[in-house]
């Protein structure tokens, strides 16, 4: 064998041990589409649309499984008069006069297309055979993990390369010029640039201009009884009855996504911190600061400031003491579930 043979034939009995083992991230593509999901109750949620053909529907899902899900009526076109609509971090509300656009055929169709938008020769769409979840070792686990979709803008788009900037999105109820109210995505940036889709024209602002349109009541999570509702290629409904989220609040919450974009600490990661750091070494003063950071966090996002499980009772009972035991077993009927808090070393 000649010395171009000895170098660059494959080592045949080369061991998959030996080498390095490596993975890649891939930015994929996609639209964010109004939907709601039919779980006991109808929740309005944003189907995430990707050019690889899977959809995130509470779950990833190719397009056959899509087709299952709207013919089962998991994915619903509509919510019966007198039934209630629940939005995350926005609010709950009972309607009627529902108009809504789509059948189920026309809904798969339009998620198809947008698919064939993204991806105009349909390659390499994902087939998951009939099973989203895969065996490892001995559980089973989901084959894609749920997306954590960010919204986007190019900064300079006639530039020779321009950049993307990758934001947050946030539900809002938005009065708009032809007198009707949009349910609306509103996509923050770290420089306090706002984009306001799902309406029929976007509108653009800055992060200092929020508080005038809410004072104007054209930014809302508030709804008067029998105001009607628009929401894009979804329908149109009546307001019976329901509330809203605190406007004030949801605004602190925008002002936290805003720091934490800049790369501050938002207001449930400092009360989730400061929480660590007490019952490390519980002291007076770390409960005050405790109390300060906790009662910063916006309402409706309380719960988050613990695991899935503890959720804000642990901080609760810091700060408040054993009446949320007390609370906690007479709403529910059975003891307290987790773990007393210790109270402050220096506490007289």
């Amino acid at each position: 064998m000649n010395l171009f043979g000895k170098i660059f034939q494959p080592n045949k009995n080369i061991s998959k041990s030996d080498l390095t083992k490596i993975t890649r991230t891939e930015v994929i593509e996609g639209f964010c589409l109004p939907g709601i999901i039919h779980n006991a109750q109808y929740y309005f949620t944003s189907l995430q649309i990707y050019s690889d053909g899977l959809i995130s529907c509470w779950e990833m899902v190719d397009l056959v499984m899509l087709k299952e899900k709207i013919n089962k009526g998991r994915i619903v076109t509509s919510i019966p008069d007198g039934a209630a609509i629940s939005i995350h971090n926005l609010g709950h509300w009972f309607i009627e006069q529902g108009n809504w656009e789509h059948s189920k055929e026309t809904l798969y169709n339009l998620i198809h297309s947008l698919v064939k938008q993204l991806n105009p020769t349909l390659e390499n769409l994902h087939n998951y055979n009939g099973s989203n979840s895969k065996l490892v070792g001995k559980v089973n686990i989901a084959k894609h993990g749920i997306p954590d979709p960010k919204p986007y803008y190019y900064e300079s788009p006639n530039s020779f390369l321009p950049r993307k900037v990758n934001g947050e999105k946030f539900h809002f109820f938005f009065r708009y010029d032809d007198s009707k109210t949009y349910l609306v995505e509103l996509s923050i940036y770290k420089n306090g640039y706002i984009e306001i889709t799902n309406l029929p024209v976007k509108k653009t602002l800055k992060f200092d201009d929020l508080n005038d349109y809410v004072d104007r009541g054209i930014i809302t999570t508030g709804l008067k009884i029998a105001e009607t509702v628009h929401i894009l290629n979804l329908g149109s409904f009546k307001i019976n009855s329901g509330n809203g989220v605190n406007i004030k609040h949801k605004i602190n919450e925008l002002a936290g996504k805003l720091s934490e974009l800049n790369g501050g600490e938002n207001s449930i990661a400092k009360c989730a911190r400061i929480l660590d750091e007490y019952k490390a070494n519980p002291t007076l003063k770390l409960r005050n600061m405790l109390r300060e950071a906790y009662e910063a966090v916006p309402e409706h996002q309380r719960m988050f400031v613990g695991t899935m499980d503890t959720k804000d009772y642990e901080v609760r009972q810091v700060i408040y003491g054993n009446k949320v035991k007390e609370e906690f077993e007479q709403e529910n009927g059975y003891d307290y579930p987790y773990h007393d808090m210790p109270k402050p070393i220096d506490e007289k």
